[in-house]
């Protein structure tokens, strides 16, 4: 009766359109994996199955299969070898028979193979066949391996001479062994990989459309058009590429994700759930599991957290022994800020794979976030997971085991230290001392520099200068050739740490001539002279960088940076230089979002600001301060915006009167308005407390989906170890709008006074009859830039008759160089602890403010 139930379920689900989601209620046992058959045991079946292979060899020759009445071909194997007899006869085996005839007996040969291997090739069906070509025979195999070693062999030397070769091939006039017509589509394949390597995109998609029609039950041929019309900007085609492809390869993994993918960057979510839904036709869950955890991460991305723990679920019992699935899931229990949920879903996974080390990593944060949210500093549940990974986990990653429980015995004898500061930080770095040798005592020998600079790194917090010398020291004699850069920078900022400018300085130029081919030894030397309060010298070292490292992304940035110091023309210079160099670095384009948030630039334009953040983040997900800068953007048009808008609807009145006749009327009103909003947001208009109410579900998704990890702004507000990308976001949140509520009156004047200029240029445009630029193009937006640019300062205008002042005369533009004010202020090395010393130099990587005091 349960068998019967099940198909009415079924019946009723394809009746009432059902989706994917409750697909796998079909499919209730595990897939089996193979079992492992021995070598004699294989050598036993086959004697056992001898003598039916001779049963059935007598039946070819009598004619009949089985009793069907219809004549089966003979093997390829057989033809061929009495091909082979024949010509033995004939010329002693020494001749060889003509070209054409050897390629018409090999067709011939591949035809009956093909439906020998088939079974279900009848003479009249073309699909079969078709699909019987892909289980090609060795003869074949062999012949296109050496078609593939020529071609990139003359690939290597002349692109030319390999399209003419392969040419060739196709036509039968190569010399050697000729391919038969049914490997012909992998000639194709290759000549229009070759093409789109040429740039001749109209040539490639000729011949990957050539691939498509003489074999459609290939997924390579769909894939490889789709990309070309995806890097060419066609996404329609794309999709219907996709599309054309999986009905010939039905369940196809790599087709599938790849559709499931395209309809989520074009943001089609029901269009990918539709493609979802196919699966619960699947013949077993065997063969789309992947498929479906495809399809749990999309719906994880989505936001739609209830449906992906379902199929996570429903994967994780019918395929139990596949680990990425457990850490995919704890990943999601963890980024919804459930670290119970998650350490229950490690717990499982290691059940299943106890030597799996990704989710003992994994479990080791887990339990040491809730160990110091319980104030437990001893860290006893970390303490117990460690131990029991030791007895379980390989040998390779033993020593990774010691040192993540030094590193984690010296965050949480910090974090004890700062909540009692009558405790000393040395005496309590004991337990993390001899974890670090252990760690060294199971480290590889090609390794153990690692440990030494980690232990160096502690050793500075403590204060034993002398001691991380020696294990720097120890570190540079064992490291290999290709981490020895890394070793330069971490002497480099020791001797920073202890006060020795000229000796850090010194030990970055041997880095520089040493190991030039290393940006992040430029850029540590750029940040450097920052921190010594040299802009001029760090922009020149960032030069010189430049000349050598012109793809680096985060060197132009710093550039950019750098040159707000010298004026907003030379900055914005240094940022089109960028975009032409690196197009695709996340970081520069969140310097320009950050030109265009300054409210003192001339370029302060928020839909611009917008348009970089979009490209920031998508180029860059993993650089977390463009998160930020959008969050700033998002609470200024959500939150500031909004509570002036009424300011800004009676100005815009206010324009339309027949007394505004000139420049001067319009900016005396932008000025009167702006200190109208200044004055009633200095009231406490605005309250932190609000931001509770902004919604920013969409911009966390996204962050959380990206998991940034470096930034300037991003470490700065991120303050414990187990913070997840949704916890900074959320601090973050407070802390940029406790900025923006104090000086939002700042942001209001900038707003004001655009929208003074943009009148101001309407109105001139109209009166000259000139409609030729467009509102909200390239030469609008640089005409009303000028328009800005010659007009009133924020100061003037937040100045009233009486001498008034509503703007501090030490605030600039430099202190908005970044979403967070605290963080563009200078900051002395010597003014800081050792902690937070140790924190600022290797902590972040990234530029830290010069403003000058």
């Amino acid at each position: 009766q349960q068998p019967m139930q099940q198909n009415q379920q079924h019946m009723q689900q394809q009746q009432t359109g059902g989706n994917y989601q409750g697909w796998g209620q079909r499919q209730r046992n595990p897939p089996r994996q193979p079992e492992r058959v021995s070598w004699q045991a294989q050598q036993k079946q086959r004697q056992d199955q001898y003598p039916m292979q001779q049963q059935q060899k007598q039946q070819e020759e009598g004619g009949n299969v089985m009793g069907s009445g219809r004549p089966r071909p003979p093997q390829a194997s057989h033809q061929s070898y009495q091909r082979q007899q024949q010509q033995q006869q004939v010329g002693g085996g020494a001749g060889r028979m003509p070209y054409q005839q050897q390629q018409q007996q090999q067709e011939q040969d591949d035809v009956a193979s093909a439906a020998a291997r088939g079974n279900a090739a009848s003479a009249g069906d073309p699909v079969a066949l078709k699909k019987a070509e892909l289980n090609e025979n060795p003869a074949t195999k062999l012949a296109f391996k050496e078609f593939y070693r020529k071609f990139h062999a003359l690939e290597r030397t002349s692109l030319t001479d390999a399209r003419d070769f392969a040419t060739s091939v196709l036509e039968g006039a190569a010399e050697g062994t000729p391919l038969p017509g049914s490997v012909h589509w992998r000639v194709y394949l290759e000549l229009a990989d070759l093409a789109k390597r040429s740039n001749d995109s109209d040539a490639a998609r000729a011949l990957y459309g050539k691939v498509c029609e003489l074999q459609p039950y290939t997924p390579q041929g769909w894939l490889e058009y789709s990309k070309l019309e995806e890097e060419c900007g066609d996404l329609p085609r794309c999709r219907q590429l996709l599309y054309s492809g999986l009905s010939y390869c039905d369940y196809n993994e790599n087709l599938m994700t790849r559709a499931i993918k395209h309809e989520e960057k074009t943001a089609n979510l029901a269009g990918a759930r539709t493609l979802l839904a196919r699966l619960k036709h699947a013949p077993g869950i065997e063969k789309v599991w992947r498929t479906v955890l495809e399809g749990a991460l999309f719906e994880a991305r989505a936001g739609n957290s209830i449906v992906a723990r379902r199929l996570l679920k429903y994967l994780m019992h019918h395929v139990p022994w596949y680990g990425p699935l457990y850490l995919e899931a704890y990943k999601l229990e963890r980024d919804s800020d459930q670290p119970a949920e998650a350490l229950a879903i490690v717990e499982r996974g290691l059940a299943e794979i106890p030597r799996y080390g990704p989710l003992w990593f994994g479990a080791f944060r887990l339990c040491e976030g809730l160990d110091l949210d319980e104030g437990s500093f001893d860290l006893p549940r970390t303490m117990k997971m460690i131990e029991r990974a030791i007895s379980s986990i390989s040998r390779e990653l033993l020593w990774k085991v010691h040192l993540e429980a030094a590193q984690a015995h010296e965050r949480a004898a910090v974090m004890f230290c700062e909540t009692n500061p009558l405790e000393k930080l040395d005496s309590n770095l004991e337990l993390s001392r001899s974890r670090f040798a252990r760690a060294a005592l199971a480290c590889p020998p090609n390794l153990c520099w690692k440990v030494w600079l980690a232990s160096g790194k502690m050793e500075l917090s403590a204060g034993r200068y002398d001691i991380a010398r020696t294990l720097f020291h120890r570190a540079s004699d064992v490291v290999p050739d290709k981490g020895r850069s890394a070793v330069f920078l971490e002497f480099a900022r020791l001797e920073e740490f202890v006060g020795d400018m000229e000796l850090a300085r010194a030990i970055l130029c041997k880095a520089r001539n040493d190991a030039s081919s290393d940006w992040k030894i430029w850029l540590e030397s750029v940040n450097l002279e920052i921190r010594c309060k040299m802009p001029n010298r760090a922009a020149g070292v960032a030069c010189e960088a430049l000349k050598i490292h012109t793809g680096t992304g985060r060197l132009w940035a710093a550039l950019v940076q750098l040159r707000h110091r010298e004026g907003e023309d030379a900055q914005l210079r240094a940022l089109k230089q960028s975009l032409r160099a690196v197009p695709k670095s996340g970081e520069v384009w969140g310097e320009g979002a950050r030109i265009h948030l300054n409210p003192f630039s001339p370029t302060f334009n928020l839909e611009r600001a917008h348009q970089h953040l979009i490209f920031a983040t998508k180029f860059t997900p993993q650089y977390g301060d463009s998160f930020l800068e959008t969050l700033r953007l998002e609470l200024l048009t959500k939150w500031i915006v909004p509570g002036v808008q009424s300011f800004i609807d009676n100005m815009e009145m206010r324009f339309e009167s027949p007394d505004v006749v000139d420049r001067r009327d319009v900016y005396s009103i932008v000025g009167e308005y702006a200190r109208v909003a200044a004055k009633a947001l200095v009231k406490n208009l605005l309250h932190v407390e609000d931001v509770r109410k902004i919604d920013t579900f969409s911009l966390e998704l996204r962050c959380s989906n990206a998991d940034p990890n470096y930034g300037k702004l991003w470490f700065r507000c991120r303050t414990k170890p187990a913070d997840t990308a949704r916890n900074v976001l959320v601090r973050a949140k407070f802390m940029i709008a406790e900025d923006l509520a104090k000086y939002a009156h700042i942001y209001v004047s900038a707003i004001l006074r655009r929208k003074g200029a943009e009148f101001l240029l309407r109105k001139e445009h109209s009166t000259n009859g000139d409609e030729s630029i467009a509102n909200g193009s390239v030469e609008w937006d640089i005409l009303l830039d000028d328009c800005v640019r010659n007009g009133p300062t924020l100061g003037d205008l937040l100045t009233d008759d009486d001498g008034m002042a509503l703007l501090e005369r030490s605030i600039s533009g430099a202190d908005f160089t970044t979403g967070l004010f605290e963080a563009n202020k200078p900051e002395l090395l010597e003014s800081l602890s050792l902690t937070e010393r140790r924190k600022l130099l290797f902590g972040s990587d990234l530029l830290l403010s010069w403003k000058s005091p």
